[in-house]
């Protein structure tokens, strides 16, 4: 833990202000929530909540299935990160950054069905992955991440029945967060 130098006072109501550059910094948007942590008697942490890493064991049982039955690759994210990839020379996207594209997709709260088209980026970083079928994944009316089918090879596309899997297993998630 470092220092950034900056003080603030709460206000009357027990509020303080994040700082313009640590919001940035950290990617906190308005409505975003937050965990607060106490460590010992004197210690407040604030940490981005994220209710995908919640389901962490669940998306990657999920990604299996879907993996195994579609013979895409999949992926789960949150509104920032890879949280959850399946498939062949997948695990090195787990904790990446995703796209601004992806980030207004999941904030939409539509299902994108890409198949042919190669316009998007899923990952800030990524060139060659192609996604199909993008499905954001919606709990208690909130967007809380993705759930996406792709592949390495452009003009691979989604049948039905792996089109209608991945919204079993997204409606899935869905249920668990609302139990």
């Amino acid at each position: 833990m470092y220092s950034t130098g900056i003080i603030k006072k709460i206000d009357n109501l027990g509020r303080i202000v994040l700082p313009k550059e640590i919001r940035r910094k950290l990617k906190i948007r308005e409505n975003d929530e937050l965990e607060i942590f106490l460590d010992n008697d004197e210690t407040i942490l604030l940490r981005k909540y994220s209710t995908m890493k919640d389901l962490k064991k669940d998306c990657l049982i999920y990604a299996t299935i879907l993996n195994k039955e579609t013979d895409f690759k999949v992926m789960f994210t949150d509104k920032d990160k890879v949280t959850v990839c399946k498939g062949k020379n997948t695990s090195l996207f787990v904790g990446e950054e995703i796209s601004e594209k992806l980030i207004d997709i999941i904030n939409k709260r539509m299902i994108y069905n890409v198949n042919l088209a190669t316009d998007i980026k899923i990952l800030k970083t990524d060139e060659n992955l192609y996604p199909k079928v993008i499905v954001p994944l919606i709990a208690d009316s909130k967007s809380i991440g993705s759930v996406i089918l792709f592949s390495d090879d452009v003009n691979k596309t989604v049948k039905d029945k792996e089109y209608e899997l991945l919204k079993f297993i997204s409606s899935l998630i869905a249920a668990k967060l609302e139990i």
